[in-house]
């Protein structure tokens, strides 16, 4: 298997999971677990620093993709794609920010207190995740449908 499209087989792996997390994430505060929340949302912040190092590795050993043969559409579903990752690392680093500044407000073990703007920052950073990966996999499905070699 081409390395590159190994790597970027990793990246749609550890993006699903930030995807799964996001969803652990609001079911636990839905159901009032304020700390299962929390795990799973720094969880998924930490998958994305994972990814964010790993790239950093990547370029410079692997090099950058060869998109000469890409069509209009694969560009269309990449910068979807990185659109919809911008809202989210955006909208989460909201979420966060608004979460750490209501830290001594919040009791991890009792009912979630109203938080309205952490809860939208948030909402948007789930779907965005959601959207995001569902746009990855459209990218890496371009890439296998170019042979792996040619991305």
């Amino acid at each position: 298997m081409d390395p590159k499209l190994l790597f970027w087989t990793g990246a749609l792996v550890d993006l699903g999971l930030v995807a799964a997390c996001g969803a652990a994430g609001v079911r636990a505060i839905r159901r009032g677990e304020v700390r299962r929340h929390r795990r799973f949302m720094l969880g998924a912040g930490g998958l994305i620093a994972l990814f964010l190092v790993a790239y950093s590795v990547k370029v410079p050993l692997l090099g950058r993709e060869d998109r000469s043969a890409w069509s209009s559409l694969d560009y269309a579903v990449l910068y979807t794609h990185e659109l919809c990752v911008a809202v989210m690392l955006t909208a989460g680093a909201a979420a966060l920010f608004l979460a750490w500044r209501a830290r001594g407000r919040v009791d991890l073990d009792a009912p979630p207190p109203a938080l309205p703007a952490h809860r939208r920052a948030g909402r948007i950073a789930a779907w965005a995740g959601l959207l995001a990966f569902l746009t990855a996999g459209g990218v890496w499905a371009g890439m296998l449908a170019r042979g792996g070699a040619a991305m």
